[in-house]
């Protein structure tokens, strides 16, 4: 009977166990594992609040899910469990705008000795098909890049029945989107008495989906601001929009006589700006809330303009043309890249100059900076504040092994010797670097335009 009666025990504690583990694991969700700087759980740092989000049919921003996280005796508590039942909105999302990954991203705030700590967004992408085990994820947030609010006062000042401690979320205060834009990839800025060929070749080479990742900047009433200040405003790249197997772009030769030209593709640009509130209950169950002066905004592509589809392969509708840019360049925020000088006739493969930009880094995983911010500033007409046309947006394969635009320039001559140079950003910008084990960010500078200038050497 003891035996008997042991075995029995054992199969109800396993019994148990498989009602726990399934009750804990969100069958094809997914859990996502906060971390901070030093790799350990973010809720050793204070309680975490957090919202998941992704990007509705039209490109605005949904809320998933909110909720919030604590360590617990012996348990880390700081994983959120992400059902499948929310998972599969944004992945039926996905579905409708054509896109082979789901953008699901993160929102996070640590409380920690009467302090709110509002951290800059993180994201992962989630295949569009039903997964039967959940994906799992880690995300791994600084404490120290983050904007603080002190709550101290008010939750002191609260009596019983007010929402305590308060709650921080994200609004939407503005934001607009312009289709079938004219998106530069390729600039030429011919300076030399010589004809100046160049040509970008779009996911012709990389043979895996891709797509255009999403920019966001952060800091304290950026709104305000005129110039750009790298100390104030955090400028961090986040996931892919949209992905699927595109292909685009065009060449073009800027002649002699003239200064500029450009190659662009078509697609649909977008910004958001948003505001962050902190709300509070009082005893009537009445919420006000009100702006902490913590606002960012966002910078994407939704979508491109397809004119024809090859196999699996989406051609973006694409072209060249003689002139300058219909947008004003942050000149006071790019700089000249060290030069390539060649002779007649010798191409220059886009890929040299990515080398001169990213050296000792990774940034294979942002690629080419397209000039979404200065577009949209020139289209938004005086809704944005200015320093946004500095905010560029990047081309990312799936693990961010290559680079998606590729092609050359070269000098046709009379001009015997020519010296290229590629503009690139002054300040830092935060990229996803794929690691093996998780995905981590590094600070690193980034082409403006594909922008490239000829000049004597």
């Amino acid at each position: 009977m003891r035996r008997e009666g042991l075995v029995a025990l054992i199969l109800g504690l396993l019994i148990v166990g498989v009602f726990v583990y399934i009750q804990a694991t969100p069958i094809g969700g997914a859990k996502v594992v906060l971390l901070d700087e030093t790799g350990n759980a973010l809720t050793g740092q204070g309680k975490v609040y957090y919202t998941v989000w992704t990007f509705d049919e039209k490109g605005s921003i949904k809320v998933l899910e909110r909720g919030h996280l604590e360590r617990r005796l012996f348990f880390s508590g700081n994983t959120i469990r992400i059902p499948s039942n929310v998972l599969n909105e944004a992945k039926t999302i996905a579905r409708e705008i054509g896109s082979k990954t789901a953008f699901i991203g993160v929102d996070v705030w640590v409380m920690k000795n009467g302090v709110v700590y509002t951290l800059p967004p993180d994201s992962f992408e989630v295949t569009v098909q039903q997964e039967t085990l959940p994906k799992t994820v880690k995300l791994r947030f600084d404490l120290k890049e983050a904007e603080k609010t002190s709550i101290e006062k008010e939750i002191s000042l609260q009596p019983q029945g007010y929402l305590n401690p308060p709650r921080f979320e994200w609004r939407t205060v503005r934001e607009q989107r312009f289709q079938n834009v004219k998106i530069p990839v390729l600039i030429i800025h011919n300076n030399v008495w010589s004809d100046i060929f160049g040509t970008a070749d779009i996911g012709i080479t990389v043979q895996k989906y891709w797509g255009p990742d999403v920019t966001v900047a952060m800091g304290e009433e950026i709104s305000e601001k005129v110039e750009f200040d790298p100390s104030s405003i955090t400028v961090k790249v986040l996931g892919r929009s949209i992905t699927n197997y595109f292909a685009g772009g065009d060449d073009i030769t800027v002649p002699k006589e003239y200064s500029w030209g450009y190659v662009w593709i078509k697609g649909t640009v977008h910004y958001i700006y948003q505001k962050e509130y902190m709300c509070e209950k009082d005893s009537l169950g009445q919420v006000t809330c009100s702006p902490t002066g913590k606002e960012r905004y966002f910078a994407k592509i939704d979508s491109f303009t397809i004119d024809r589809v090859s196999g699996n392969v989406k051609h973006i509708a694409s072209g060249s043309t003689l002139g300058k840019p219909p947008y004003n360049f942050p000149n006071n925020w790019m700089k000249k890249s060290k030069g390539i000088s060649t002779g007649v006739n010798n191409p220059i493969s886009l890929s040299e100059f990515y080398g001169k930009i990213y050296a000792g880094s990774n940034g294979h995983s942002f690629g080419v900076g397209i000039p979404v911010g200065a577009i949209l500033d020139v289209l938004a007409d005086g809704s944005l504040p200015p320093w946004f046309a500095t905010i560029t947006v990047g081309f990312s394969v799936n693990d961010y092994s290559s680079y998606v635009m590729l092609g050359h320039v070269k000098n046709k001559g009379p001009s015997n010797r020519v010296t290229f140079y590629a503009m690139e950003s002054k300040y830092k910008v935060q990229i996803p670097v794929k690691q093996w084990f998780m995905t981590i960010y590094e600070k690193v500078n980034v082409p403006i335009g594909l922008y490239v200038e000829a000049d004597y050497s």
